[in-house]
């Protein structure tokens, strides 16, 4: 069997907005806020009533760690995020563990049913789930603390709000 590819670019018209073409790749979601620092320059803060932009500070790369620090232009909230993203080690139930960069750090996600539930509301599964919680929880400065997406978890609030954009 021959594996068959196509490239697949969408041109916008006049009165679609521009006249670049359009990838599949270059589609935004919600884990656009936590994407890689060369494709963005801001993203928003992750402290609760902080309206302000965390922004990249190049120079602020952990080698070690394989971290970029953020820092908020508002409140000067230090986050991070992993340039090659968080990476699924394995996953028990609802229970994911992650790494990051060359780190041996790792970050838990628990995710409780009712999370779960929730979020498939919104067409997100469970692993997809525990990554942006993953990477959320990197944004507000956690690097290994365990993350519990439960109710009544204050995390789980926090999560949600930030996630729709409050």
């Amino acid at each position: 069997m021959v594996p068959r590819t196509a490239a697949v670019s969408v041109q916008q018209d006049e009165s679609s907005g521009g006249s670049k073409p359009i990838s599949p790749a270059s589609e935004r979601s919600y884990s656009s806020q936590v994407a890689s620092s060369e494709q963005h320059d801001a993203m928003r803060c992750p402290i609760k009533k902080c309206h302000g932009l965390l922004t990249a500070a190049g120079r602020d790369y952990n080698v070690r760690l394989g971290l970029e620090t953020w820092a908020c232009n508002a409140c000067g909230h230090l986050g991070f995020r992993s340039r090659e993203g968080v990476i699924p080690l394995f996953r028990g139930g609802y229970e994911f563990k992650f790494s990051y960069g060359p780190s041996t750090h790792t970050i838990t996600v628990v995710l409780s049913s009712a999370a779960v539930n929730l979020w498939g509301t919104h067409g997100v599964n469970d692993e997809h789930l525990a990554k942006l919680a993953a990477e959320w929880t990197l944004l507000c400065g956690n690097t290994n603390m365990p993350v519990n997406l439960g109710l009544p978890s204050e995390e789980f609030a926090d999560f949600y709000l930030y996630s729709c954009g409050n």
